[in-house]
């Protein structure tokens, strides 16, 4: 077939072959890269392979000796770059001599009786180890396992590994996308230029039929995109609400706990004061239980029901001023707010979030410190940030990214509402909230955007 018989082929013909034609030329650079990563890791474990047997051969020899010196002698082997660890094994995979002090299961290989070779890959490293069976002088049979330091895989053995799953991701793409372009994008096109080529064989009188078939291709593309958009607002609602739920579960989860232990306390503390004919103290603690459970419920309405903003002007400066007047007795506050433009936001929110971050930074340094307020304006992005920083031991990475989650805490005490309601008053604004934390302390870095007057 010459260059013009294959422009006069169909379109679906041309990229069939096409398909075919880089299935061929990746499936045969595949098997190139593939002889080539084989031959490359053949060399390295064949160099690891006499490396280990003079090793073998030289542990074998001392193993009759004295355990003590066994043992002293084996030490002395690892001190060698070559060889990393060294261990002895029952013949039932029970350890009875390991160089490492951290040493995990080795799991013996089955129906091995020769010495051989085991290539592990970790990441980007390699590491080989080398199984040998002997037998004791009691006849018991024992295993030594010999280990490679980690090496790293050479670059081009890595390069061709990624380059081989790519180059086989994207045949497979092709060849689909190369299908439903056949299908659902060429097929109408094709038979309009068949009726093309009758017109110009017959009569003029098809150009209606060609109007009307291209006007149903039209309509055919138009129903495809809606179906798809559809498809994926549908996906984007079942999402969101399966986050929904999994989050009302969680917070009905805490709240259960916070009223489990809160009315026990109620009940001990009322039998008490029954008890005892009414005792003031114990009076006090049962309404300072129910106060807490209270607080627990107006949290969990505002967290759950929706909120209605209501909007004006103010000034986030004068917000946080309010917020630090009376500190704690050995904290102190530094607020460095000037300039900034006044926002359209909700102001009473607004306070409450700004008064968690800063509850939670005097909570954070029990022994005194200082909590530094800063803003900045950025015009061009249309947004304020304001920065919250504690001198507070910080927060562990491990749950860095719990810490939104409704009911999460790690205070005894605490009910681990504030946070979340952060993020909640903070989104509904459009804004973003983000926590940078070390030991030297706690950054809550929240933008707000500046919402020109038309937007409001």
């Amino acid at each position: 077939m010459n260059i013009k018989q294959l422009f006069r082929i169909s379109y679906e013909k041309q990229i069939i072959y096409f398909v075919l034609l880089l299935l061929v030329f990746f499936g045969f650079t595949e098997i190139v890269s593939l002889s080539f990563i084989r031959k490359m890791e053949y060399k390295w474990m064949l160099s690891k392979k006499a490396e280990f047997s003079v090793f073998q051969e030289a542990i074998t020899r001392i193993l009759p000796r004295p355990q003590e010196e066994v043992k002293r002698r084996l030490l002395t082997f690892t001190e060698n770059p070559n060889l990393r660890r060294i261990v002895i094994l029952d013949k039932d995979g029970s350890s009875i001599f390991d160089t490492s002090p951290y040493s995990e299961r080795i799991l013996i290989p089955k129906g091995e009786k020769k010495p051989y070779l085991r290539i592990e890959h970790k990441g980007g490293f390699m590491v080989a180890s080398y199984w040998s069976r002997f037998f004791s002088e009691t006849g018991d049979q024992l295993y030594l396992v010999l280990f490679s330091p980690e090496e790293e895989i050479p670059f081009l053995l890595r390069f061709l590994k990624i380059n081989s799953f790519v180059k086989l991701s994207g045949t497979f793409i092709a060849f689909i996308l190369g299908i439903y372009f056949i299908l659902f994008v060429l097929s109408p096109f094709r038979r309009m230029g068949e009726i093309a080529r009758e017109i110009k064989e017959k009569d003029v009188s098809s150009v209606d039929e060609i109007v009307v078939t291209f006007k149903e291709t039209i309509r055919e593309l138009g129903r495809l995109y809606s179906r798809e958009k559809k498809k994926v607002l549908r996906m984007e609602k079942e999402i969101s609400l399966k986050e929904h739920l999994a989050s009302l579960g969680e917070m009905s989860a805490g709240i259960a706990h916070e009223f489990k232990n809160s009315i026990g306390t109620i009940i001990g503390f009322t039998k008490l004061a029954i008890k005892e004919g009414g005792k003031e103290e114990y009076l006090k603690k049962v309404k300072n239980e129910a106060d807490a459970l209270n607080n627990v419920v107006n949290k969990f309405l505002f967290f759950a029901k929706p909120q209605e903003l209501e909007k004006e002007y103010c000034s986030l400066k004068d917000i946080v001023s309010e917020l630090v007047e009376n500190p704690p007795e050995n904290i102190s506050v530094k607020v460095e707010m000037e300039g900034l433009p006044n926002i359209f936001a909700d102001r009473r929110l607004l306070k409450r979030a700004f008064s968690n971050i800063v509850k939670n930074g005097y909570e954070s340094m029990p022994f005194g410190g200082t909590i530094s307020i800063l803003s900045s304006s950025h015009p061009r992005k249309h947004s304020v940030k304001i920065l919250f920083h504690d001198e507070g031991d910080g927060i562990p990475s491990n749950i860095k990214s719990e810490v939104f989650t409704p009911f999460f805490s790690t205070k005894a005490d605490g009910a681990g509402l504030g946070l979340s309601i952060v993020y909640k008053v903070i989104t509904l604004h459009n804004g973003k909230v983000r926590i940078k934390s070390s030991k030297k302390g706690t950054t809550v870095e929240v933008e707000m955007p500046l919402v020109k007057n038309e937007d409001k």
